[in-house]
């Protein structure tokens, strides 16, 4: 999904002498009636479109693959913007690779080789492997991810309550302790959030930590953490 003519052209050129077919969808607001209507193995999301952004139409098309039953496609997420938060954005909306242009063609085909394996279901049972989740090999750590997933939703529940109270070092502890503790448990996503909330936390920045614990409650929601 692309409305730059030029990174089209890049693009398509890029994949010239690939297998691939390539469709191409003006603005995220067009590239969801395409996905609903049909069926694609992976998706290339740019960040700001017309109408409807990257990040709102990879939110809507996880809502329609939850609400059809059908498994979650691979989304890559091109962006020109390197701002702080961007990775941690699209990953919570639900991509499964970031890349940031300039892109090359060796990092979008090598993205596309390691997207393309297919993504499995979304099941209670087990943390599944997508959102740049990496489940951990220590077999000890992969038994307790259930209950990490569950603790982080308290988590949300209480830096909510924190930021009502303007109880700014719990949310600045909690979102440390996430930094610390989520790519160990094979979640990259919660660990750069937690280093977000964190940081505005202790700005003392009400909207932007309020974000940030949102995204934090979305990303929870895709990986089927409850309550």
């Amino acid at each position: 999904m692309e409305d730059s003519a030029d990174n089209c052209v890049i693009t398509v050129a890029y994949l010239a002498d690939t297998p691939y077919m390539i469709e191409i969808a003006e603005n995220g607001a067009i590239a969801c009636e395409m996905f609903a209507a049909g069926k694609y193995d992976l998706i290339l999301m740019d960040r700001q479109m017309p109408v409807m952004d990257g990040v709102t139409a990879t939110r809507t098309i996880r809502a329609l693959e939850k609400s059809s039953g059908r498994p979650p496609t691979p989304i890559i997420a091109l962006t020109a913007s390197a701002l702080k938060g961007d990775r941690e954005q699209f990953l919570a909306a639900g991509c499964t690779e970031f890349l940031t242009k300039p892109i090359k063609q060796e990092s979008l085909l090598h993205a596309i080789r390691d997207c393309s394996h297919g993504a499995p279901a979304w099941s209670s049972d087990q943390v599944v492997q997508d959102l740049g989740v990496i489940p951990p090999a220590n077999a000890l750590l992969a038994a307790r991810v259930p209950q990490f997933l569950q603790n982080r939703r308290k988590d949300v529940t209480a830096m909510r309550d924190a930021l009502a109270r303007k109880d700014w070092k719990t949310v600045e502890r909690l979102g440390h302790n996430m930094r610390g503790t989520g790519a160990g448990y094979g979640f990259q996503a919660i660990t750069d959030l937690g280093e977000s909330i964190e940081r505005e936390a202790r700005r003392a920045d009400t909207t932007a930590s309020c974000h940030w614990v949102d995204e934090l409650s979305t990303f929870l929601d895709r990986v089927g953490a409850g309550a």
